[in-house]
């Protein structure tokens, strides 16, 4: 069963009150491939019916925030050119169809940053080819309720290991754990895995609010504090600045880190 998933929307007073969302749409609000070479089709109405295609076996993040993203890895022995990806109880699916026929695809869907917190909800993944749609997979998910804003910065990563994400604004200052909030007032919402403490959470936030983001550039950067004695990591980081459209950017560490030291600049971007 799916906990039903819901949107915050405001009312006259301002106060915020839950209301059903009818569609995927409403809370996964886009899917490509990784790369962002592919980027997937809205459909409206009915996933379709499986008829005996290729059976999708999956390998993805099972814990996500609002406003950030859920990588997965389809595979199947069967080589495919279509994916299909739906929410169970909830109305229309994605279609995104690969240039080419593979066995293997890495693929990323971006949360929906009204989406709304849940425990248990079904992310359904169905491939096809020539031979027909295949059944679909069932992969679980928690979404994590976060602060969004003009600008929201994420970081999601998928081994027991501190990924700590650092966004330095405008002016030169740089949020992160040890400055949690900058003068300009963005703030880190979310923290995971201190010092290997683990939380099974894996996902950072970083937020200014609405109305409250200076104009400018910002520099994005990741720092692999520690490997927590894993071997890699890969991580995902979504970058939403409002009136633009979301920005992911990813990729993996290995070996041991630096506790401090390797820190990757990733990304900057102007609001």
């Amino acid at each position: 069963m799916v906990a039903a998933a819901v949107l915050m929307t405001a009312c006259g007073g301002g106060e915020l009150k839950p209301n059903v969302l009818p569609a995927v749409d409403d809370v996964l609000s886009a899917l490509s491939t990784l790369d962002g070479a592919t980027t997937a089709t809205l459909r409206r109405g009915a996933r379709p019916a499986a008829v005996g295609g290729p059976v999708a076996s999956l390998d993805g993040i099972s814990v996500g925030i609002n406003g950030g993203s859920l990588p997965m890895t389809v595979t199947s022995a069967t080589a495919f050119n279509r994916v299909v990806l739906a929410i169970e109880g909830l109305d229309d699916y994605y279609e995104l169809v690969l240039p080419a026929a593979v066995t293997s695809v890495e693929l990323v869907a971006t949360i929906h940053p009204s989406a709304n917190a849940t425990d248990n909800m079904n992310v359904l993944y169905g491939l096809s080819s020539g031979s027909g749609q295949g059944d679909f997979a069932a992969h679980a998910v928690r979404i994590i309720r976060v602060a969004t804003g003009d600008v929201q910065v994420s970081v999601v990563w998928d081994a027991p290991t501190d990924v700590d994400l650092r966004v330095t604004d405008p002016s030169g200052e740089q949020v992160y754990f040890g400055n949690l909030q900058s003068q300009s007032g963005g703030f880190l919402d979310l923290d995971s895995n201190p010092a290997c403490s683990i939380d099974d959470i894996n996902n950072e936030n970083i937020v200014w609010p609405t109305d409250g983001a200076p104009s400018g550039t910002y520099k994005v950067s990741l720092d692999y504090w520690s490997d927590c004695g894993e071997p890699e990591t890969n991580w995902v980081v979504t970058v939403q600045s409002q009136g633009q459209a979301p920005q992911i950017f990813s990729g993996t560490f290995t070996g041991p880190s630096a506790g401090g030291v390797d820190i990757d600049s990733l990304a900057s971007f102007v609001r």
